[in-house]
């Protein structure tokens, strides 16, 4: 006959807590210091084109990986400020950023209807894709409208007979405490000394240019093989500024073309490197079609996931997080 089997007794129920709750913060005094953060949490700001917005993230993956969401929930409570535009150069980044205040000449009358006013910038810029830039003319609010590709000063108040003068973004005070994250110039690659140029500057606009600073190199699309005229740009810019920059800057080139990155945590389950694709795209020095968006300049969810996975670890070696 089986011995018999002990019975498990239940526990006894805790005693419940006081109607006020506990009598006091858990741990003691030192402990709670060193748990604490130290420091409140810093805004990060995003600054690029298309590939800085995520265009081409909603292809492959189940959900849509947009960088600027995850780097919200990495960086939570830390605001994250999302300025890529896409078509944009490394000029409109500047424009942007209000590091170039150029003068607005006006070249006809306001719209009756709302008070816009064609205008054309004394730079000489552009506009490129959906840019809409809140900021005043000589004080008086308003935004900078290209997105219908010319440019029009839209007032607040559409009574105003403004329209000319010097704009100045809003966007440099709504950001001035941030540390930011730049991926701007792949729009104009083959410039290849204003593109340095306009990403220093935009570097040394920080409030500490040394550590607030996260440059993104730029990434070989299939319209930049090997041998290339944009491929010897690319690789020029991402040489110099990995020079400049050190750990601020993040090679996402040696990234998506290379065995490591590839073999990354968040690609590990596509096992790229047993695809046959693969291996033709890495002969031709670009990234391969399975984190490609179908327009083949952008990247697709897999490329963003990888991206992002990306910048949180280098944030993490940076102390940013």
């Amino acid at each position: 006959m089986p011995a018999s089997q002990l019975v498990a007794v239940p526990a006894a129920p805790a005693a419940p807590l006081p109607a006020g709750g506990a009598e006091g913060p858990p741990g003691t005094e030192a402990s709670r210091r060193l748990l604490a953060p130290a420091l409140e949490p810093r805004p990060l700001t995003l600054w690029g084109s298309s590939s800085m917005s995520s265009e081409g993230g909603a292809n492959a993956t189940p959900l849509p990986v947009r960088l600027h969401e995850h780097l919200a929930l990495a960086l939570a409570p830390a605001p994250v400020h999302a300025y890529g535009v896409g078509a944009t150069r490394s000029g409109h980044t500047l424009l942007m950023r209000g590091l170039d205040t150029p003068r607005l000449r006006r070249l006809a009358d306001p719209s009756p209807e709302d008070g816009r006013v064609p205008v054309a910038l004394d730079s000489g810029l552009a506009p490129a894709g959906p840019i809409r830039i809140p900021g005043a003319v000589d004080g008086a609010p308003g935004a900078l409208d290209g997105s219908s590709g010319s440019w029009f000063f839209v007032p607040e108040d559409p009574a105003s007979t403004g329209g000319e003068g010097i704009f100045t973004s809003s966007l440099a005070r709504r950001t001035e405490d941030s540390r930011q994250v730049l991926w701007t110039g792949k729009n104009n690659i083959l410039e290849v000394a204003q593109v340095l140029e306009d990403t220093q500057r935009l570097w040394d606009a920080a409030p500490d240019p040394a550590q607030d600073t996260l440059v993104l190199g730029h990434w070989p699309t299939p319209f930049d093989p090997i041998g290339s005229e944009t491929a010897e740009a690319v690789a020029a810019v991402n040489e110099e500024q990995s020079r400049r920059y050190g750990r601020h800057f993040l090679d996402l080139a040696a990234l998506l073309t290379g065995e490591e990155g590839l073999c990354c945590a968040p690609l590990a389950p596509l096992r790229l490197l047993e695809q046959a694709a693969t291996h033709d795209a890495l002969a031709e020095g670009v990234v391969p079609a399975a984190l490609r968006a179908p327009d083949d300049i952008h990247l697709n969810g897999w490329g963003n996931l990888a991206v992002t996975w990306a910048i949180v670890h280098r944030m993490r070696e940076l102390r940013w997080l």
